[in-house]
């Protein structure tokens, strides 16, 4: 062992040590739910928001919440079921929005005639709407 792996190992016995002796006061978000058991469900949207309902942008370019529940909709490497209201075509039919221009433009800045792969993923960026207590208070300034 040189010196700098004998250094690095007394540092993490120190840690070793200080947290066996409680030195240090470390708490789960998990709370005392032992890693086994599992996680509560997340909370999820009860009711369908009207579009009056919709939540203001945080910012200028925030990616619009989406107003209906999502969570049997499936995304996936070989399908996208959000793609078949709100797609190019697909959208008229049922009267959806339909995905920004932008998400039909790659890196190069070319037109595709398809979803491009950096948008693909649409809960990545878009989130639902939930109509519920926020945990702590948002002291965000929006920008209009």
């Amino acid at each position: 062992m040189n010196k700098r792996s004998i250094g690095i190992v007394a540092v993490l016995a120190g840690l070793v040590t200080a947290f066996s002796a409680g030195a240090v006061d470390l708490r789960s978000l998990r709370g005392d739910r032992p890693l086994d058991v599992g996680s509560r469900r997340p909370a999820r949207a009860e009711v369908i928001l009207p579009d009056a309902g919709k939540f203001e942008k945080s910012y200028e370019t925030h990616p619009p919440m989406i107003p209906h529940k999502v969570e049997k909709t499936r995304i996936s490497l070989k399908q996208n079921q959000c793609l078949k209201c709100h797609g190019d075509l697909e959208h008229q039919e049922i009267d959806a929005p339909m995905v920004s221009k932008t998400h039909f433009v790659n890196r190069k800045g070319e037109r595709l005639g398809h979803v491009s792969t950096r948008y693909y993923f649409c809960t990545q960026c878009h989130a639902p709407q939930m109509d519920k207590t926020p945990l702590v208070q948002n002291v965000f300034p929006a920008s209009h």
